[in-house]
């Protein structure tokens, strides 16, 4: 009886595991609950978000021209050993260490691998492995946000311009894909399609960026068009890589500086400023004898290497940049016309580039200062407490190649469609200011111009054509381990001469002595422009 009952339990626990069974095969082959799983699994992957780009006057792509792609690495279908050959050195181990993931992963790698099974999505890749005006578009941080430069005056445009997009992938409590299913990409968010258009020339750029690596160690050079004080150029060095920011944080280099839009001592450049406050104020005549040194106040002022330049009017002060001359024509101008000069042609303030993005002011002296009679003789002559950036030195010498008008320089033309390059959000101009006569300007491109061909700044001559502008050599009270003292070197000036179409200035800054002075640096670089417009 018992042995009767054991066996019909066994009977009823078989038929009953039986029908267990029947039930899972019926329900594993059934497609309907497949699709029922499969929505309650769907996992979604971020690709990553295309930023808007920028490009040069011409509508050329200064960033976003090469593609980038990643692939999807999918738990159990063995991913990991096949994607490992093709993902850059520096996302191996992002790969390593999410090998045993639950969902679906998206990994960087060397190109399209769709031929081979995997899928594959591309991107792009945001900076060129030379990258174009690195100090003036700036760089991202590790979100993807713009934290220097333009990316960062623009970044809620440019962030928001791609489409935002996922892989939904459904999947098995493991992570793999459903049988039956692939990944498929979903927009999640449209973008405006917007990117932001520059003034710079990409030809003009990237010849600058040549002539500054292989003849400059620091400083900076910028190029702007007389007609509109568009920027066309301006470069900043030594650069950094904008993918690898903490190389130059390590380094210590300073290369992270935009030395187009800091302040340094300014030297002889800014005898401009007086030789234009002179024309106005009707003191074109003024000579002085100088004897290579000048005493003020019981203070001795001295010409370069105590050198005696003889009875000087402004045009050979000018060409032989006599520091005497200048203290002594400060002097006779007063304090007020020298401050008020130089404080119309832009020095003392801050330009406005895009958003909160700006240059530095540098430091203008107010007029209390300059009643110190040696204050004013080192402002005379550039020095002191006068500090000034290369972006003011070009619009004073784009003031006098226009011919008076002041402008302050500008680098974007706006918010534009990035397929049509139509503009939807013009960048803001300034109107310009008179400052000086037109008379006044002709004059002073005359005797520039004499600095090229009969004085001190010959270096500049290029070999087409001729050229105007003003050397300058200045103290910066920084000594290198020697005790010698580091000297700013600046060439300013317009090019052609007879009817300016460029302005350009270099400067070399905290150096003993540049290997190539920034008059040839300046020279070079009109040698450009000359060939580019010749094709």
């Amino acid at each position: 009886m018992t042995r009767r009952r054991l066996n019909v339990v066994c009977a009823a626990l078989v038929l009953l595991f039986g029908i267990v069974l029947c039930r899972v095969l019926w329900i594993a082959t059934d497609t309907g609950y497949a699709v029922s799983a499969g929505a309650q699994t769907v996992s979604t992957t971020a690709l990553p978000r295309s930023r808007g780009d920028f490009f040069d006057r011409e509508g050329r792509r200064l960033t976003g021209v090469r593609q980038q792609w990643y692939a999807l690495c999918i738990p159990g279908d063995s991913s990991y050993a096949r994607l490992f050959p093709y993902v850059p050195y520096a996302q191996q181990s992002e790969l390593y260490d999410n090998r045993n993931s639950a969902q679906p992963f998206l990994v960087q790698v060397s190109g399209d691998l769709s031929a081979n099974g995997i899928y594959t999505y591309p991107g792009s890749r945001r900076y060129l492995d030379a990258p174009i005006a690195p100090h003036l578009i700036g760089y991202l941080d590790g979100d993807g946000h713009g934290v220097s430069g333009l990316e960062m005056a623009y970044d809620d445009v440019l962030s928001s311009a791609a489409d935002a997009r996922v892989v939904a992938c459904a999947t098995t409590a493991q992570g793999s894909l459903l049988d039956g299913t692939s990944p498929n990409v979903e927009t999640k968010e449209a973008g405006s399609g917007l990117g932001v258009q520059l003034t710079l020339d990409a030809q003009i750029q990237r010849a600058c960026e040549g002539i500054a690596k292989n003849g400059m160690e620091t400083g900076c050079i910028v190029v702007a068009d007389v007609d509109t004080a568009e920027v066309l150029a301006s470069v900043s060095v030594p650069e950094f890589d904008p993918d690898n920011i903490q190389k130059s944080i390590t380094a210590n280099d300073t290369s992270l500086i935009n030395r187009a839009f800091a302040s340094f001592s300014a030297g002889s450049v800014f005898k401009v400023v007086l030789a234009a406050a002179a024309y106005e104020a009707g003191l074109d005549w003024f000579t002085h004898d100088c004897t290579g040194a000048i005493e003020v106040a019981d203070q001795v002022y001295h010409c370069a290497s105590g050198r005696a330049h003889g009875t000087v009017n402004l045009r050979n002060a000018l060409e032989q940049s006599c520091n005497c001359y200048f203290v002594a024509l400060g002097q006779a101008l007063g304090v007020q016309r020298v401050h008020d000069m130089a404080q119309r042609l832009g020095f003392g303030r801050a330009t406005a580039v895009a958003g909160g993005l700006k240059t530095e002011a540098g430091v203008l002296p107010d007029t209390d200062a300059l009643e110190n009679v040696g204050q004013l003789a080192m402002f005379s002559f550039g020095q002191g407490q006068l500090t000034v950036t290369p972006v003011q030195v070009t619009a004073m010498m784009l003031t006098v190649a226009e011919g008076g008008h002041y402008r302050p320089l500008t680098f974007v033309r706006g918010v534009v469609d990035s397929d049509t390059l139509a503009l939807s959000e013009p960048a803001a101009a300034a109107e310009p200011e008179r400052v000086f006569g037109s008379a006044t300007a002709r004059v002073l491109r005359s005797m520039l111009q004499s600095v090229v061909e009969e004085g001190i700044g010959a270096a500049a001559a290029p070999a087409w054509g001729d050229a105007g502008g003003k050397t300058g050599t200045a103290q910066t009270g920084q000594f290198d381990a020697e005790g010698e003292e580091l000297l700013n070197y600046w060439f300013s000036g317009f090019y052609p001469a007879e009817e300016p179409r460029y302005v350009i200035t270099v400067l070399q800054d905290a150096t003993l002595e540049p290997q190539t002075s920034s008059a040839a640096v300046f020279a070079r670089v009109a040698d450009a422009l000359h060939a580019l417009e010749n094709g």
